[in-house]
């Protein structure tokens, strides 16, 4: 596998695009939203409830002065609720050193064009590819990742609920840092998943209630860069095993989880195809139907289709959601990534099977020098001075929706949430 890091920064690019983006860029976002959740009202996450008596009247059916009582049936509402997930969080020296201030660091204005639109899903996750540090521990870029403890924070207030933190780089500062990490997302409120300080952390999912939904998230990746868990300790961090994957979702299901996501760090760098080992895993995982409902996919660091197989929906790669990859090391489209709202709800009247109801996504480009993750439509939307940041987003705009649709993606309901104009 070729590795995550750049081998050198960024070529420079032309300046001039600093400075916050209008909090107006939120409203934009908000808008959008609300117009894709009119336009999924026919997924069936609304159905209404018949068969119901009329209450409080009474039966004529006999000619009698006894009043003959009534019976009312109800029936409970069907649960509708949407899970948004974000690409690899990779933080290389530039995308820390932006976020430099004179007290820390502070990644709020890199997230905060996107913030509006995280919050306002009921469940948003994304993928922590990096180790956190401890206070006055030195902080590191490739090949072995430690990033500030602050992105915990600012990531949980941008409206990310938790991280799936199972990668390649989960053990760059071996056991001690996955304490660290760990350590620094529950001081932040973040739940995490997919490496662990305990082997009873390592049986639990991460649980999240949706809407009245109950969610398990699991996390695994390919392997670790070289590095090995210790012996013994295998529960340190989770590694992709279709049998292990399918068991702790059942054990999930077991203690109450209602729909099971899986994130997977998988894949091959820069290739927006899916690979065969990709392939593998999600059709072992899509022959036990009912075990688990969704897959995310990470570490490609390109933008990758979302499609079934069989009935599993899989979300193959996001792309990046803040990073560092870009033209200079790779390739344009490291640059660019996606989040993707997953609508979920009952599936028939009152309470029953839970499951995927529709799949909007909202292509995202990661603008050089200031790190600010855009949306790209909404930013056009509200209306771009600059010409090359104009061109940057709507090309991007165009090469995540063909990658993401390109495997029969839109044939199966899956959407921008917006358009540029």
């Amino acid at each position: 596998m070729l590795d995550d890091g750049p081998r050198h920064l960024a070529a420079e690019e032309p300046s001039g695009r600093r400075g916050r983006w209008p909090m107006a860029l939120g409203a934009v976002l908000l808008v959008g939203m609300a117009a894709a959740a009119a336009q999924r009202a026919g997924w069936g996450t609304e159905q209404e409830a018949t068969g119901a008596a009329s209450p409080g009247l009474a039966s004529t059916a006999l000619p009698t002065s006894t009043t003959l009582a009534t019976t009312t049936t109800t029936t409970a509402p069907p649960r509708a609720a949407t899970l948004l997930f974000g690409g690899d969080v990779l933080i290389h020296s530039p995308v820390w050193q932006a976020a430099a201030t004179a007290d820390g660091f502070d990644f709020s204005a890199l997230l905060e064009p996107i913030a509006a639109q995280v919050t306002a899903a009921d469940v948003a996750l994304c993928h922590l590819e990096v180790t956190l540090g401890r206070e006055g521990e030195p902080l590191s870029s490739y090949p072995r990742f430690r990033a500030p403890a602050a992105l915990a924070t600012d990531l949980a207030e941008a409206g990310f609920d938790g991280c799936s933190v199972a990668s390649n780089h989960s053990l760059d500062f071996g056991a001690s840092g996955v304490v660290a990490t760990l350590d620094a997302m529950d001081a932040a409120g973040l739940r995490h998943v997919g490496t662990a300080r305990s082997p009873e952390e390592d049986r639990l999912a991460a649980s999240y209630d949706a809407g009245g939904i109950r969610v398990a998230h699991l996390s695994y990746t390919y392997g670790f860069n070289g590095f090995r868990r210790p012996v013994g300790e295998e529960w340190v961090a989770d590694l992709i095993d279709p049998a292990l994957i399918l068991s702790d979702a059942r054990a999930a299901r077991l203690t109450g989880a209602e729909l099971v996501v899986v994130s997977l760090h998988w894949g091959d760098e820069y290739r927006h195809e899916v690979s065969e080992a990709q392939r593998q895993v999600a059709e072992a995982l899509a022959a036990e139907p009912g075990v688990v409902d969704l897959v995310v996919g990470s570490h490609a660091h390109v933008v990758q289709p979302i499609a079934k197989v069989g009935d599993l929906w899989v979300i193959w790669g996001m792309g990046n959601l803040l990073s560092n990859n870009s033209p200079g090391c790779c390739l344009a489209e490291a640059t660019d990534g996606v989040l993707v709202t997953v609508a979920i709800g009952d599936l028939a009247p009152g309470r029953g099977t839970v499951g995927v109801t529709g799949i909007t996504f909202t292509p995202t480009w990661n603008e050089r020098q200031t790190f600010r993750v855009l949306p790209a439509a909404a930013a056009l939307r509200l209306g771009v001075e600059d010409p090359e940041l104009a061109a940057d987003l709507r090309e991007s705009f165009l090469r995540t929706a063909d990658h993401v649709q390109r495997l029969g993606g839109a044939d199966l309901g899956v959407a921008p949430d917006q358009l540029p104009p």
